[in-house]
């Protein structure tokens, strides 16, 4: 009977979790990000219509149709942007890490948990990323954006020396 309670208790936990960390989008707020505003290439990577930027549909790491293949890697800031050296995907050779604004630019502000449109960019994780853009009040940091509530405040600069996730960009034709 023990046995029994342990183990409905732990199953009820566990399904309030997921449901509690399930993506959560407000009705009120207009959705900026709606599925054709982008388009998938079916080759790893996405174009934001609205900016031009092509991106890496998956966080670093991670492949395949919903980004759930491969390990996610996390980077300090140098390792970050020396990725991409002599780095191809998609026969594309320009790819880099995007600027505070670029990145912000996919943040749906209209969802948390994650604030990205997860069809178009599903299992984000829910941590930071790093910009290319670094802080102007503190060299040894740079800026990163929380994909969990979508922000990029002045507590997202972390020391370059600090691992984070990475999603790539480049300039779309």
């Amino acid at each position: 009977m023990k046995k029994t309670i342990l183990f409905l208790t732990i199953n009820i936990i566990f399904l309030a979790t997921n449901y509690l960390l399930a993506q959560t989008c407000q009705a009120y707020i207009p959705n900026e990000w709606e599925d054709n505003r982008y388009t998938n290439h079916g080759n790893g990577t996405v174009t934001d219509n609205q900016t031009n930027l092509m991106w890496k549909k998956c966080t670093q790491g991670r492949s395949g149709n919903n980004c759930d293949t491969g390990e996610l890697s996390d980077y300090n800031w140098e390792k970050a942007l020396q990725l991409v050296n002599n780095y191809s995907f998609a026969s594309y050779d320009d790819w880099r890490l995007p600027n505070a604004k670029e990145l912000t630019s996919l943040v749906s502000y209209k969802c948390v948990l994650p604030s990205i449109n997860k069809n178009i960019f599903p299992n984000t994780p829910l941590g930071y990323f790093w910009t290319s853009s670094l802080s102007v009040e503190h060299s040894g940091k740079a800026w990163l954006l929380f994909f969990k509530y979508g922000g990029n405040q002045e507590d997202n600069r972390h020391l370059r020396s600090s691992n984070h996730y990475v999603r790539l960009v480049r300039s779309g034709q």
